[in-house]
């Protein structure tokens, strides 16, 4: 089976910019100009252009053009970070999107998960991330209501702060450490629905477990990701005694 066109041409343009033909900001050549070049269409130039942009290599803006972006930004594991804080320092203006704060009576799983006792409550915090103009996650958060009182009250702050950020600050909490489980699948109706894909991609699915300094867990996110958009990163040393 022949490889299509625009695949081609977005396998020749991805080397270049991975060679530094291109270099990060720059603009790549026009529509028009990468017609003549390749001998194609303007629909193959821009199947070619999309898919270089859902892989993260670039970004079109109208009015500018088609420019090269950072790759994609990468979370060490080895280190306790938010995924704002990530994008942030890699430069990517994060904003956010549909956002509700609630406070609930936990699930079963949420409530074992966080060793609560029966009738305590929790915030439930929902909320689209959206890195460059593209929503790239969808992240629900459930913290311990009595550490973390009249979160609700802070529901404007969130849209302009990371959440980690807001526990440090307003509420003084020191986070130590923490656990989380990562999987990956194809995006379902449920997940394009969310990021608005107009294809299946893959995700990561991933859940982890904070603690304070006593041992005490007191907050549980479950989160999906577009991992065309995002990478994680894991640190190893020395090799296990025997």
């Amino acid at each position: 089976m022949q490889t299509p066109l625009y695949i081609k041409v977005g396998d020749v343009l991805k080397k270049e910019i991975q060679e530094g033909t291109y270099q990060v900001g720059e603009l790549l050549p026009t529509e028009d100009q990468l017609e003549k070049r390749f001998s194609a269409s303007r629909t193959t130039i821009r199947s070619a252009l999309g898919k270089l942009e859902r892989d993260g290599l670039i970004i079109r803006k109208q009015g500018k053009g088609t420019i090269v972006r950072e790759a994609k930004p990468i979370q060490n594991l080895n280190l306790l970070t938010s995924f704002t804080e990530t994008l942030k320092e890699k430069g990517i203006v994060v904003e956010t999107g549909d956002l509700s704060v609630e406070l609930i009576s936990p699930p079963p799983k949420i409530a074992h998960a966080l060793n609560l006792a029966k009738g305590q409550k929790v915030y439930l915090v929902r909320r689209t991330r959206i890195a460059d103009g593209y929503p790239i996650a969808f992240m629900s958060n459930y913290l311990v209501a009595n550490i973390v009182p009249q979160l609700e009250k802070r529901k404007d702050l969130l849209r302009i702060k990371g959440l980690y950020q807001i526990l440090e600050e307003d509420y003084n909490l020191k986070l130590v450490r923490a656990q989380e489980t990562i999987e990956s699948y194809l995006s379902g109706p449920l997940e394009m629905d969310i990021l608005q894909l107009t294809e299946r991609i893959p995700v990561f699915h991933t859940v982890r477990t904070t603690y304070l300094p006593e041992g005490k867990p007191f907050e549980l996110v479950v989160s999906i990701i577009r991992a065309d958009r995002y990478e994680y990163r894991v640190y190893l040393e020395n090799r296990p005694q025997r």
